[in-house]
């Protein structure tokens, strides 16, 4: 019997397979973070990582390049797990994660929104945070906040290998649970083939394209979640696909409306944003009605871009602070500020005079004072932007104002918009005008306009 060869050290293939083992071992310790919680258990491991590092330094002479590569990985797994961010409490870790999420969120897509469903993928920071270990990605998929907000993008009129993204967006949503407000975004654009035309420089052209089957899924997907949305936000370029839009969302809302008793409440609503504002709509559509009437109860709301309102409306737009709207119909926009007391931007592109006042509009008195409006934006003054807009109304506090003209200008209306800003006497510190340069030659009537009105430079 040979008995000195009993005193060879190991061979480096024995080396490898142990610490392969043993770095398997601390491996799954870290995936199910099985951290040492004893001091019994904490010391032990610390022997465990004096001996890797002392067996590292043995071997750093010799030309061994995947045992040391591998007692490297030993190492950095048993140091992980006395990391201390393994003994945080899941609610601090939570708070991380949201961190980690918002700050993570590609550039094109809102502040707000975590989740990103494109043409080809879905892309969401908080998936990045289910592959570190099987802690954290049970963690995460636990937490419905952190699934609860998601922009679906759609710039594509093609279905072939599209079929699969409305389940695979039900699927994200169920992920927050029943509960949770959700800040959803639905951006569908239809391409177009534009020819440019050099007197019409700045003309903005829309598709006029329908909604295709899997854009139709992917809108009703994401209204089913109505009752919950904290922010809702809808962009297209397409007039049909706005109104087919505006359709599914209506027989959406009269569907709950009837389950709900015929009342309808969005407590967790601060942002809404129907995305119609650039077209002109048929105001007498019953879907916009149907619209209009079910959103009339948002404690919450803040901010609010939605086709048209009336003065008959019954929505509650006490908190609302920034409201943009295509055409306001009334005697004048003294009774809808009344109804925004905390309003600090309006932008409005028509106003549609009335006749005659609606009971609602009987009991405002003769001047409205407006002490929070500080943005007015006036984006069509024209043909189709009645007279008496500003009747009964001050804006002392307005600081910035904004004129489009639409088609060619109404000097009347022009005139009137001069009165109150000087009976508000305000102190306007930016002021731009827009018009198409070869429709208004009126040029006397806007520096006269610019030379009348509170504007301060300083």
């Amino acid at each position: 019997m040979n008995f000195p060869s009993l005193l060879r050290p190991p061979s480096t293939t024995y080396l490898e397979q142990t610490y392969q083992n043993k770095y398997e071992a601390y491996m799954a310790r870290n995936r199910q973070n099985d951290v040492p919680l004893s001091s019994q258990e904490i010391s032990e491991l610390q022997k465990d990582i004096l001996f890797t590092r002392n067996e590292l330094r043995r071997q750093s002479g010799d030309d061994v390049h995947p045992l040391q590569s591998l007692l490297v990985k030993t190492l950095e797994s048993q140091e992980s797990l006395l990391s201390p961010i393994r003994s945080l409490p899941s609610e601090l870790l939570e708070t991380i994660f949201r961190l980690v999420v918002d700050v993570s969120i590609p550039d094109h897509v809102a502040c707000e929104i975590s989740l990103s469903l494109t043409d080809h993928k879905i892309m969401a920071p908080v998936f990045r945070l289910t592959w570190v270990c099987s802690w954290w990605r049970r963690l995460a998929l636990a937490r419905p906040v952190l699934w609860s907000s998601i922009a679906v993008i759609d710039d594509t009129q093609r279905t072939d290998g599209q079929e699969n993204r409305p389940e695979l967006l039900e699927y994200v949503l169920q992920r927050s649970g029943t509960s949770c407000p959700m800040d959803l975004q639905l951006h569908i654009f239809s391409r177009l083939t534009v020819t440019r035309h050099d007197t019409l420089p700045f003309l903005t052209i829309f598709s006029n394209s329908p909604f295709n089957s899997i854009q139709r899924r992917l809108a009703e997907t994401v209204i089913k979640y109505a009752i919950r949305w904290r922010s809702f936000t809808f962009t297209t370029n397409s007039k049909m696909i706005s109104e087919s839009f505006l359709e599914i969302l209506a027989t959406e809302l009269e569907h709950k409306l009837h389950n709900a008793g015929g009342m309808l409440e969005f407590p967790s609503l601060e942002r809404l944003d129907l995305g119609s504002v650039g077209f002109n709509l048929d105001d007498e559509l019953p879907a916009i009605k149907m619209v209009r009437k079910t959103f009339s109860s948002c404690p919450s709301l803040h901010s609010l871009a939605m086709y048209s309102l009336t003065s008959s409306e019954s929505l509650d737009l006490r908190n609302l602070i920034t409201l943009e709207i295509n055409k306001y119909t009334g005697l004048s926009f003294a009774y809808l500020l009344r109804q925004c007391p905390l309003l600090e931007s309006l932008a409005v592109k028509f106003f549609c005079g009335q006749t005659q006042e609606s009971p609602v509009e009987r009991s405002v008195s003769d001047v409205v004072r407006h002490d929070h409006l500080r943005v007015l934006k006036i984006k069509g003054m024209g043909e189709e932007f009645a007279s008496g807009a500003w009747n009964g109304l001050q804006l002392p506090k307005l600081s910035e104002l904004l004129v489009g003209f639409w088609l060619r200008m109404e000097t009347g209306v022009l005139y009137e918009l001069k009165d109150l800003l000087e009976h508000s006497k305000c102190n306007l510190q930016k002021v731009q005008l827009l018009w198409n340069s070869f429709h208004i030659s009126e040029y006397s009537v806007l520096e006269k306009f610019l030379h009348d009105i509170p504007f301060n430079l300083g």
